[in-house]
Order: C-alpha cells, then structure tokens, then sequence
C-alpha cells in the first residue's frame, strides 16, 4: 500500500438594504455574507474569468493520509502555464515519511507535438507526446481547468465569509457527478487512480470543496478532499484483483488545493538550457531504425 501511496498524496457581516430600493451587496467587513443571489453573482463572475484566462501561475498541494498507521504523502509545487502556444513548467517536491524528493517538469509545444523534459536526480530525460496526453500528464496541476469544472458541477452553495475583499464560499460534488469531473481534472493522479472504469466508483459519495475569489470573481483559491472517493476506488479495484483483504482501505485524507499567484498575466515560462541537452531516447531509436532500414 505504501508503493501504490509513493508512486503515484467572528465577525458577522449583516446585508443593508437602503430604502431607495438597492439591491443588496456585501461590503468587505469581516463575516458571514448575506444573499444567496450575490453567491450566485460571484461563481458566475469566477466561471468567466476562468473561461478566459488559461494561463496562470499557482502553489500546489496535494497531501494523502491513508490506512493504519496513517502514512502520509505531501506533495507541493510551484505551477506555471501557459496553453497558446502550450508551455508548464513544475517545480515539484514529494515527501513521504522522512524521505524528500525534488524533481522538475517542463512541457514546450514544437512542430511535431510537445516536448516534456524532466529531471529526477540529477539526470534530464526528454520525450514527445500529443498534446493530449501532454495535458493528461499534468492534468492535476490545471487549476483553472480544475476550478473551472469544480464551479461548472458545484450543488449546494454557501458563502461563508467575506473578509479583506476575498470572499469564501463552499459546494459541493454530486455523487453523480463525481466520476466526470474527477477523471476530467485528474483529481486522483496523485494516488496513480486516474484511468480507471466507472464501475469502480460506484457507491462514491458527494464531494465537498471550498473556493475563493476577489470580489470582482478573480480566483484566489480552491481546495478539495477526495479521500472518500479515493477509498471507494481503491476498494473496488483490490476486489477486482482479488486482493481485498477483511479489514477496509481506509483513507483519512486526499486533499488537494491550489492557490493562485497570476491569472491570464503570464508573459513568459523559462525552460532550463540543460533541458534541452537531454536525450530524447524516443528520437534516436527512430533515427536508428531509420539509418538501418537505408542500409537494407
């Protein structure tokens, strides 16, 4: 279980209301928000934003507490994206018990697809994909994407504060909806959950998140816990296998949440110039079987 764990982890704001007939808006005091129409003003005004501004720079983290003895898996990054013309870079850093781990994930679209360098260790590797699978590679660390879809899906809304003009508001994922919108944001990449059919999430229960935006809808924030999700999944998966042992997977936490610096401002994402030295091992074995089949 520790492999599967390791691969892949106040003040009350009272609403006036002038006798002119004004409709009511919430100030920036500290406190719970009043309306249920300017909750619905502010998720719509955050869906906009999001529909039009792609490109973004963020603070992941992603960490995952999971069976007995609770062993716990912190993931964090620093996320840069931009998607026309497609460039990523992710500055990661995974730890699991007293073990840290470093690495860096660059994607950079060229002629014939994308371009993905890594580091791990020290040692640069570089490979091409489709964008599409580029994009699946890091589809957990999408933000407005996963925001966007979090918005879109979200039942049940409560705005629970506004303070210093950043206003909080909680939803929450309908079972039925759970299993699209997790495979469409790669909600569970980190426990490596992702790809799996929808039979194994049956049974999922709701999910609830928390958003955050300015006041004029720019995302602040999100977070999101998956861990009942994660625990149905990976029940449903060992029972498949016939590994499902008599005790239940039980998982504590899956919780994810990310935090914007930039939104729709990114000018530029550097590539390392060591990068670019690293064997792309997928070209030379096609140049390889090239120059042999000439010589036949």
């Amino acid at each position: 279980m520790k492999n599967k764990i390791m691969i892949a982890m106040g003040m009350i704001l009272v609403a006036m209301v002038f006798a002119s007939g004004c409709a009511a808006k919430p100030t920036s005091s500290n406190g719970v928000v009043s309306s249920e129409s300017a909750t619905e003003s502010y998720i719509a005004m955050a869906k906009a934003k999001l529909e039009t501004s792609s490109d973004f720079t963020s603070d992941f983290y992603g960490e995952v507490k999971m069976g007995e003895d609770g062993v716990e898996t912190v993931s964090k990054a620093k996320v840069e994206m931009m998607k026309e013309p497609l460039r990523v870079s992710i500055v990661m850093q995974d730890s699991f018990e007293k073990d840290t781990v470093s690495s860096q994930l660059y994607l950079e679209k060229v002629s014939d697809g994308v371009n993905m360098y890594m580091v791990y260790d020290g040692q640069w590797t570089e490979m091409t994909l489709d964008e599409n699978n580029a994009m699946k590679s890091v589809g957990v660390y999408d933000a407005t994407k996963n925001m966007g879809l979090l918005l879109a899906a979200g039942e049940n809304w409560e705005q629970i504060s506004l303070n210093n003009g950043i206003v909080t508001i909680t939803g929450e994922l309908p079972a039925q909806k759970v299993y699209d919108i997790s495979e469409a944001g790669a909600f569970l990449q980190l426990a490596g959950m992702n790809g799996v059919d929808q039979s194994y999430y049956s049974g999922v229960e709701a999910v609830p998140f928390e958003i955050q935006v300015k006041e004029d809808g720019t995302p602040v924030a999100f977070s999101v816990d998956f861990a009942k999700t994660l625990e149905t999944v990976m029940d449903h998966v060992l029972q498949e296998l016939g590994q499902a042992g008599e005790d239940p997977i039980y998982v504590e936490k899956y919780y994810i949440s990310q935090n914007f610096s930039k939104v729709g401002d990114v000018k530029k994402i550097e590539i390392p110039v060591e990068a670019r030295d690293a064997i792309n091992y997928e070209k030379e074995i096609s140049l390889l079987e090239s120059s042999a089949a000439a010589h036949q």
